[in-house]
């Protein structure tokens, strides 16, 4: 089982490696395999939400977004039957849906708290969704919003909870700081690569990537100096992007789902499936 932490205990797990100038990896796990292989690889937290379900089953990480399941008690079941019994180090992070109207949100952090996850981040979430769209508008102005997200991560900080905030754009940056979160994760979009990942983010650019990131990190730190700053999504889905996002710009965290966990799977498994069908069966 994984072992349980307190805020300040995964801060300062995190605060450690950054001193040692070692990046902190957070790695998306839908499935118990790949908790295990994150942990045995040094992950330094471990994600588990909605879309690792549904990336791991086969389907585009934007599903996550859509209704085709309950965000919120994926997060429990994958964490407490599939996540948190295959952990034994690894602090591990819920995703949770702050806009959910049907919880009350200070009872279900408690119960994700009582599981043993250590902390929560705003996945999913309506950042996603383009600022400028009717829909995302209209979200906003009948209480399913972004800042309603956030009230649901100061709930999670009040409880004693390690709290993540994923921004798109430096206005939601400034929210994050502003709300006292413990780390804003500049968020560039569905990320490229692989078989089902981001056509629009393949022609990304990384240095607009890094110039986002900076802008998003800066709205954060001008309201919380200390809050702590990573990138995901778009154009960094390698590892060489992350060391360029990490010489460009003041991130020092990278969080990988499909990076970490789809990408890397996808021609392994293929090309060993078919060195298997490749052999033949002697004449009898």
């Amino acid at each position: 089982m994984a072992k349980h932490y307190t805020r300040e205990e995964v801060i300062t797990r995190l605060r450690a490696e950054i001193d040692e100038r070692r990046p902190v990896v957070i790695v998306g796990a839908g499935t118990g395999i790949s908790a295990k292989f994150a942990e045995k690889g040094g992950a330094d937290l471990i994600g588990v939400y909605n879309s690792g379900k549904y990336r791991m089953d086969g389907h585009g990480s934007l599903a996550g977004l859509m209704p085709y399941g309950d965000a919120n008690q994926i997060v429990i079941d994958l964490g407490s039957r599939t996540v948190l019994p295959i952990v034994k180090e690894t602090p591990v992070i819920g995703g949770i849906c702050g806009t959910d109207p049907t919880r009350e949100m200070t009872t279900f952090l408690g119960e994700l708290q009582r599981l043993g996850l250590a902390g929560v981040m705003n996945f999913p979430t309506v950042g996603l969704i383009d600022w400028d769209s009717r829909y995302r508008q209209e979200l906003e102005s009948t209480g399913m919003g972004y800042d309603k997200e956030m009230e649901a991560l100061c709930i999670a900080k009040d409880l004693g909870l390690f709290t993540m905030g994923y921004a798109f754009r430096p206005e939601e940056g400034a929210m994050v700081g502003r709300a006292g979160l413990d780390v804003v994760i500049a968020h560039m979009g569905l990320t490229r690569g692989g078989s089902i990942g981001s056509t629009m983010s393949k022609e990304d650019d990384l240095a607009e990537a890094a110039k986002l990131v900076d802008a998003i990190g800066d709205a954060a730190r001008a309201e919380k100096p200390d809050i702590m700053v990573f990138s995901h999504g778009g154009a960094i889905a390698y590892p060489e992007d992350t060391a360029y996002i990490y010489e460009n710009t003041q991130s020092v965290g990278f969080l990988g789902a499909s990076s970490a966990e789809r990408i890397p799977v996808e021609e392994p498994l293929r090309a060993a499936t078919a060195a298997f069908k490749a052999a033949r069966l002697p004449q009898r």
